[in-house]
């Protein structure tokens, strides 16, 4: 990462949606990436890492005023990744938009993720079956920056989204769509990697509890033999 750099990403949310601001934030910082991947180059040429840690999550409320907190300023900027939880009450957050809008001025926009909980995105756009006050996406996050630092809706974006509603990517999808996005490498290699850790650990479960079980038996069966045994002499 950009020595520059502190976090891995910044977590944007509404606080109607603190548990998932909470999930996301433990589940991004305990995953520990396939050692096959790790140390090696991403498609930036940058080295990967083995872990994706720190992950900032502002905890508290923000103050009435018009501007965001030094603190949550400086996060950001210190920020490589913008992600932004996705729901009708983020939709219309004021904070999260002004996130979003203060992390593009900072020339990051390609670095801005998405994690769908609720509602549907462009669902404000007349799409059918859906009315207005579904709509999941933060408008900042539709639509790229002019030239002149403003939101331009003559430019809409299509972010890229982990879908974490029922039926969709669900939670260990999510989790890996966002984390092969924050470490610059191939979702569907990463997804493998991680099928083939985890077959990797399956077989090592296997493993462990055939051995217990042939060690139980065996000493069942000398258990036996001394029963056996012990009888015969009282039987003489």
């Amino acid at each position: 990462m950009n020595p520059g750099l502190k976090y891995w990403a910044f977590i944007s949310y509404s606080h109607a949606d603190r548990k998932w601001g909470n999930w996301l934030h433990k589940a991004l910082e305990t995953y520990k990436v396939p050692k096959a991947l790790t140390g090696g180059a991403n498609g930036l040429g940058e080295p990967i890492p083995p872990k994706i840690f720190p992950v900032f999550r502002d905890r508290e409320e923000l103050s009435t005023s018009s501007n965001l907190s030094s603190t949550i300023s400086s996060a950001l900027q210190q920020s490589r990744n913008l992600i932004v939880i996705c729901s009708p009450r983020s939709a219309s957050s004021h904070w999260v938009n002004q996130e979003i809008l203060d992390f593009k001025k900072l020339g990051r926009a390609d670095r801005v993720l998405a994690l769908i909980v609720g509602g549907e995105p462009n669902a404000a756009d007349g799409k059918p079956g859906f009315d207005v006050e579904s709509e999941c996406f933060p408008e900042l996050l539709k639509y790229a920056l002019g030239a002149d630092g403003h939101l331009d809706k003559s430019q809409p974006t299509e972010p890229i989204a982990a879908d974490a509603r029922p039926g969709r990517d669900g939670k260990t999808g999510a989790k890996l769509k966002l984390a092969a996005g924050i470490l610059g490498v191939n979702y569907d290699d990463l997804k493998r990697r991680e099928e083939q850790r985890r077959h990797r650990q399956v077989r090592v479960v296997v493993a462990v509890s055939a051995a217990l079980v042939l060690t139980f038996a065996t000493l069942a069966g000398v258990a036996s033999l001394e029963n056996d045994s012990q009888e015969i002499a009282r039987a003489g």
